[in-house]
């Protein structure tokens, strides 16, 4: 074997390692954000779409019109016969929340500032918790004055992690602590989370505290997608907000490679925010994620420059010794036949 050939053999070895190695890390990176995966924990197999709504600062949506849009959702998912196999079972859910806003929070021992994000629906079905202790409040509850707090605020009030059922006063009303939670190490929702310390509230809860209802400027759906972009039309069509007033977001796709290479050749217009929208650190961190995954994508796309350039040098190669190689292969054709005949003769001399 001539040297240039050993040298592109190892580059061509070193090429599809370096691809290998990309390909898995993009597939840790788009499976590393639980608040990406819901249609995994929902969907039970069948294709379901997940989408997010962010409106702007002045355009928050409000409790009634979270309940027409499940209205409205339902009435589209009827005209297009999409309904439960089993009676009575939800075919698709919700989410909505606030944005984060700064609550003071004390105990008998102490006081602290926390970040607090008002909730509705199915909220920790779309963001999971590490929980350490005790477990998620739910819509369905009858008593309103639980919140969940991660471990920072935890400690911070009251010097431990298992504090379930533990009071706190927030403008002078008791709360009751349901659940704590272990901040993520996700690298991602490190940098975005921010410095204080966190704390979930239920909707009604916030009415307890606040003469002005609840406004919500994140609204997330998981429903059925047997025709693909027909989940994103019908969240689009459903919520009471005007396209040029919110941000929606199909994110079921967001790590696939068609979404990748959109993004890719946008030219960095995707990071242009035309109006006053702040999305919360888990959209944040899956906007990074994203970004990460198309930095991936570039080095995918050089790391197949030599086996593709390698690929058209063994063509060219062919097609130049094009004329060798027939000949060699009409000189074996004729050679064999040759040989068949000699035996065929050989065989009649031996039959006389």
């Amino acid at each position: 074997m001539k040297a240039k050939h050993i040298v592109l053999l190892i580059l061509n070895a070193a090429s599809i390692a370096f691809l290998i190695c990309t390909t898995v890390i993009s597939a840790v990176l788009a499976g590393s954000l639980t608040d990406q995966q819901v249609t995994d924990r929902w969907g039970n197999g069948v294709r379901y779409s997940q989408v997010s709504v962010f409106t702007d600062y002045d355009n928050e949506m409000v409790i009634d019109g979270i309940f027409m849009t499940r209205v409205n959702v339902e009435k589209k998912l009827t005209e297009n016969s999409i309904s439960s196999e089993k009676e009575g079972a939800r075919v698709w859910a919700d989410a909505f929340s606030s944005y984060q806003t700064s609550m003071s929070v004390s105990s008998d021992r102490a006081s602290a500032e926390a970040a607090a994000i008002i909730t509705g629906g199915d909220f920790f079905l779309f963001h999971p918790q590490d929980m350490i202790s005790g477990y998620y409040y739910s819509e369905d509850d009858t008593m309103y004055d639980r919140i969940v707090i991660d471990d920072v605020l935890s400690w911070q009030l009251f010097g431990a992690s298992d504090v379930v059922g533990m009071p706190v006063t927030i403008n002078g009303k008791y709360f009751y602590v349901a659940g704590v939670y272990k901040r993520s190490e996700n690298k991602d929702i490190e940098k975005v989370y921010g410095e204080k310390p966190r704390l979930f509230m239920p909707y009604q809860g916030y009415s307890l505290i606040s003469d002005i209802g609840a406004e919500f400027s994140c609204y997330e759906a998981c429903l059925p997608d047997p025709v693909t972009g027909l989940g994103l039309q019908i969240i689009s069509e459903s919520v009471g907000v005007g396209e040029e007033n919110r941000i929606t977001v199909e994110n079921s796709a967001r790590y696939g490679l068609k979404n990748r290479f959109k993004l890719l050749a946008d030219n960095g217009i995707r990071s242009v925010v035309d109006r006053p929208v702040v999305y919360p650190y888990w959209e944040n961190a899956a906007r990074m994620t994203e970004d990460r995954s198309v930095s991936l994508l570039v080095m995918q796309i050089i790391g197949l420059v030599i086996p593709v350039l390698t690929v058209f040098y063994l063509f060219r190669l062919l097609i130049k010794s094009r004329s060798k190689i027939f000949e060699k292969l009409r000189g074996k054709i004729s050679e064999s036949a040759e040989n068949i005949r000699s035996r065929s003769r050989e065989r009649k001399k031996a039959a006389v």
